[in-house]
């Protein structure tokens, strides 16, 4: 039985929410699911993966090196159909179980990212045989957007035929550099204010697609979003209030707080580590500026810090309190 099923199974078992009939048949349904897992055979594709792995690290520069040009490409070739197919033939084993892996989306999605890696080089060694037999005569940053057009196109492929987070990442990033791509090309003379704009705003976007729930997994688009918004604030701000260190970074806090108080209402974790590392970036910065060379910095902050500890243990035991007389009021009425 997997592990969390067992823990959950048996912690509502323990609050009275199933009984034992019920406890004992789930357990019986899932130990007659589970796959039968051999854990000597489990070791020798460990220890085989390895050899496998150590040998291709070990063999293929000195194989490299002596491949013309094509070859390269044709290995390349190879390399981004063998990971494509075996992630396809590694989705259709029962249980969603693949030997060592927990899952097949796991092993799946893996090889699809590597593969779109694997895709990107393939782009890149064409466009450069192509340039060089004169076939194509692409500046290299026409060549750039093409290569990272192409590249998203199969990413957002993968994506929705995906949906997890590996192909989350991949599609925004190479989304992200294929517009990168065409702003250098078209606008090469750009403020570090200006990309700081950009990415607050393609962060805000990418925020509001996970929102709607059109990009999943959602923490991983929250994740995107957040970072990308965070660092597109900190170009920003640090760029256009470079002489005004103390308003530069009480916005970059107030930023950080709002994405507290974001995650906690729309109940996002993620949201919650961002801003809270922002703080913990930012409010040292803002002490030691407002109080340079003085000792109190570090006490302000542990002050702070012990306040509002005290005040969110005291407001948990307050609405523990609160479900606790709900609770007995309810009894009561019953």
């Amino acid at each position: 039985m997997d592990r969390k099923v067992k823990r959950s199974l048996e912690k509502w078992y323990e609050n009275k929410l199933i009984n034992l009939e019920t406890f004992e048949e789930i357990k019986n349904f899932e130990n007659v699911q589970a796959p039968i897992k051999s854990k000597f055979a489990r070791i020798i594709v460990l220890v085989g993966g390895l050899f496998l792995l150590s040998g291709l690290i070990s063999t293929l520069p000195i194989i490299w090196s002596s491949l013309e040009y094509w070859a390269q490409l044709i290995l390349l070739i190879s390399i981004t159909a063998f990971l494509y197919f075996s992630a396809i033939y590694s989705e259709k084993f029962e249980n969603k179980k693949f030997l060592i892996f927990d899952s097949v989306d796991r092993l799946s999605s893996f090889l699809f990212f590597i593969s779109t890696i694997s895709f990107a080089a393939v782009l890149v060694f064409s466009f450069n045989i192509l340039t060089e037999a004169n076939v194509l005569k692409f500046s290299q940053e026409t060549s750039l957007i093409f290569i990272s057009l192409l590249t998203s196109m199969y990413s957002i492929y993968l994506y929705f035929r995906n949906s997890v987070f590996l192909q989350h990442i991949a599609m925004f990033y190479s989304i992200a550099f294929f517009l990168g791509s065409n702003i250098n090309l078209y606008a090469p003379n750009l403020e570090t204010w200006s990309w700081g704009v950009i990415a607050l705003i393609g962060g805000i976007i990418w925020g509001y697609n996970t929102f709607s729930k059109f990009l999943k997994p959602t923490w991983t688009g929250y994740f995107i979003s957040s970072s990308t918004i965070s660092v597109g604030t900190v170009v920003l701000v640090e760029d256009l209030l470079s002489n005004y260190e103390i308003l530069a970074i009480s916005i970059l806090i107030f930023g950080s707080i709002v994405f507290i108080w974001l995650s906690i209402q729309i109940t996002e974790q993620i949201l919650f580590f961002i801003g809270g590392l922002g703080l913990l970036i930012n409010l040292p910065r803002l002490i030691s500026a407002i109080l340079p060379d003085n000792v109190w910095p570090p006490l302000i902050l542990l002050l702070i810090g012990a306040i509002l500890v005290a005040v969110g243990l005291y407001l948990n035991s307050i609405r523990e309190n609160i479900k606790f007389q709900l609770i007995n009021k309810n009894n009561e009425e019953e």
